[in-house]
């Protein structure tokens, strides 16, 4: 039976579904791989979109857990009706010039009694943002578009033409391609329909009567995109051809991931593109799933998943850590310490910066943040007697922070680490180590680990305090308070920063504003827009922006103001009021709204006090950068290449050392 019927997937794909047994030209085979166009595109469209269905019909021979390796990857599984009989089975025999034969080893009329009906459609997918009807007979792709329409449904309709589709359909087919969203047939199909191969004239032909967008599968070529009066080639993305099985499936669903994330009909089209490129550089779908796991690793929503774990975080490193942490005080307390250096990269010398007005409240030593490289080259030789260096990083793998402990060692101070690897070279150049661990489902910009270490970082500066002498009752219960606080920030925040990213989506470049310990937090936000979307940000301090980027900001200008309650909030109502006269796009991120009209506001919940804001403005600056990458279409956070990405880690992770200054 059918899997329990879940919400509306975003894209949902309807077609047909096999067992395919596939021989290559080198011999190599495939046997009792599941195949059919909806398998294909349902796998392309996974590559980039999280929710995605399909609606099929498989046979009494198909065991439930051959599709195991579709719910192992979300795609609901509420529209695979079963049918008395067996499920097609074919022979897929490819010869060397690329041509391939198929040899069904079932009877030909088991293609109509197993094909799909309007009435498998779920009726809670109605709702969903685009329907990919897969090729199929004219009578049930017929029947399929109508039900859409007679449900009213919303969704974006992709019509696929089948290969024996002719001549003696062609009325009722241009019916039905004016009755869809997105026209999609292949070169050969298109030559078949119109008794010609011209594809852009005939895409020029077709568009009266079809009305909406077509798209024209041309294979190694690519596509062509036809819209209202605009006509543009789509390439094809290169990529080694292993099997080609499925890849114009597999583009449809890219196709159809593309527009159900907003995209125009040419931009979902590279998608397809994408799609197709992945689907022919594997042998069978199998391997095509293997490629959707991995990318799920990488995929934003894990981004938006950390995001939202982030009150755990801080609840959970404050109970966890409480044993290292003390374990470290002792340490500091032993070699009689009286100046903190802390030192990093990237969010790590963020976390560092951003609690450098914890340490001065709490702690009661001399404490300063120093970037890694300017710690190692330049000021290590010159830090005075009594200093320990706590070295933050949360891979434990960062060339500069271990190059900063080594010399840190060399000059004779006190070293720790602050990380979340126990086997990472830091932890082989330091004397003491505080260990967090910040789990995650996969890669994205850091928004959870950043946290964890500001956690880590303020337990310290008041448990230090503590064994000083520093009454640090009243700290530790405004502490225990942030995680509350960040739940309610988040809930608060989430629909203000939507909104923001809907209108920053379209910016070439971003400024963001702090004062105090929330210098770190624009630093931060500037680099989730780096990270995350990859779009240009600028960070400084709330007073450096009048007397610098003023000079290139105007009307329309988007700038970010962090301004929770402080000291400086004055200030920044101020320059607030300054962006304001000069017409630029100007948020405000704290707990007072701005004063002045027309400038929005980004709400914090909590009076957890200044040293502690930085914790809240990551939240709204975090989910920033992940919806502003989602409005941009991204989905993932790969890189552009695989030699892309083993030079970007081998620079980082390069622990080289040099002679300090």
């Amino acid at each position: 039976m059918a899997d329990a019927v879940t919400a509306a997937p975003n894209v949902v794909v309807v077609g047909n579904l096999t067992i395919d047994d596939v021989v290559l030209p080198d011999g190599a085979t495939s046997m009792g791989s599941l195949g059919g166009n909806t398998i294909w595109a349902a796998l392309g469209a996974r590559l980039w979109e999280p929710s995605v269905g399909i609606v099929t019909r498989r046979g009494d021979d198909l065991p439930d857990a051959t599709l195991d390796e579709l719910r192992t990857l979300g795609i609901a599984l509420d529209g695979v009706v079963p049918v008395d009989g067996p499920t097609i089975r074919n022979w897929v025999i490819y010869e060397s010039d690329g041509s391939r034969h198929w040899l069904y080893r079932t009877p030909a009329d088991r293609y109509r009694e197993v094909a799909v009906q309007a009435s498998d459609l779920p009726a809670a997918w109605s709702d969903s943002r685009v329907v990919h009807v897969a090729s199929m007979s004219i009578d049930a792709a017929e029947a399929v578009v109508g039900e859409l329409r007679r449900r009213e449904s919303p969704a974006k309709v992709i019509l696929d033409t089948h290969e024996d589709y002719t001549g003696n359909v062609r009325e009722r087919l241009l019916a039905l391609a004016a009755a869809v969203d997105v026209f999609a047939p292949s070169r050969d199909e298109l030559a078949d329909l119109l008794g010609y191969d011209d594809p852009e004239r005939a895409v020029r032909e077709l568009r009266p009567a079809v009305g909406g967008a077509i798209v024209v599968k041309l294979g190694a070529d690519g596509c062509l995109v036809a819209e209202a009066e605009r006509v543009e080639h789509v390439p094809a993305v290169e990529a080694p051809v292993v099997d080609v099985t499925g890849a114009g499936d597999a583009f449809c669903g890219g196709l159809a991931a593309g527009l159900a994330a907003g995209l125009g009909v040419a931009d979902a089209a590279r998608r397809g593109a994408e799609s197709a490129a992945k689907a022919i550089s594997v042998f069978g779908s199998i391997s095509l799933a293997a490629l959707v796991r991995d990318g799920d690793r990488r995929s934003i929503e894990v981004m938006r998943g950390d995001i939202e774990t982030i009150p755990t975080v801080i609840a959970s490193q404050l109970e966890s850590a409480q044993e290292q942490i003390g374990q470290a005080v002792q340490a500091l307390m032993r070699d009689e310490i009286e100046h903190l250096v802390v030192t990093g990269c990237g969010d790590s010398m963020f976390a560092g910066e951003a609690s450098m007005l914890a340490f001065a409240r709490h702690s009661g030593v001399d404490a300063r943040a120093i970037h890694a490289l300017e710690l190692a080259r330049y000021a290590v030789r010159y830090l005075p007697e009594r200093t320990a260096v706590l070295c933050v990083s949360y891979s434990g793998s960062v060339g500069r922070t271990i190059e900063a402990a080594r010399q840190a060692r060399r000059f004779g101070h006190s070293v720790l680490a602050l990380t979340g690897n126990p086997t990472g070279g830091l932890m082989q150049a330091v004397d003491e180590a505080i260990l967090v661990d910040i789990p995650s489902t996969g890669f994205s910009p850091g928004t959870s680990t950043y946290v964890g270490l500001l956690t880590a970082l303020n337990s310290l500066a008041v448990e230090w305090g503590a064994a000083r002498g520093i009454d640090a009752d009243d700290a530790r219960a405004r502490l225990r308070e942030v995680s509350a606080a960040a739940s309610s920030t988040l809930d608060a925040a989430l629909e203000p920063t939507r909104r923001l990213a809907d209108r920053l989506s379209r910016a070439s470049w971003i400024t963001f504003l702090g004062a105090g310990p929330n210098v770190a937090s624009a630093k931060f936000g500037a680099a989730k827009m780096f990270e995350g979307p990859q779009r240009l940000a600028v960070a400084t301090d709330v007073e450096e922006w009048a007397h610098e980027q003023y000079f290139i900001s105007g009307r329309g200008t988007p700038v970010v103001v962090i301004a929770p309650d402080g000291a400086a909030r004055d200030r920044a109502d101020e320059i607030v009021s300054e962006l304001a006269f000069i017409g630029a796009d100007a948020t405000l991120v704290g707990q007072q709204p701005p004063r002045e009209d027309g400038v929005d506001h980004i709400p914090l919940v909590g009076a957890v006090g200044e040293e502690l804001s930085p914790f809240l403005a990551a939240l709204p600056l975090s989910l920033l950068g992940f919806f502003v990458a989602e409005s941009a279409g991204k989905r993932s956070y790969n890189f552009a290449s695989e030699a892309l990405e083993r030079e970007h880690y081998d620079t980082i992770h390069r622990a080289t050392e040099g002679d300090p200054a």
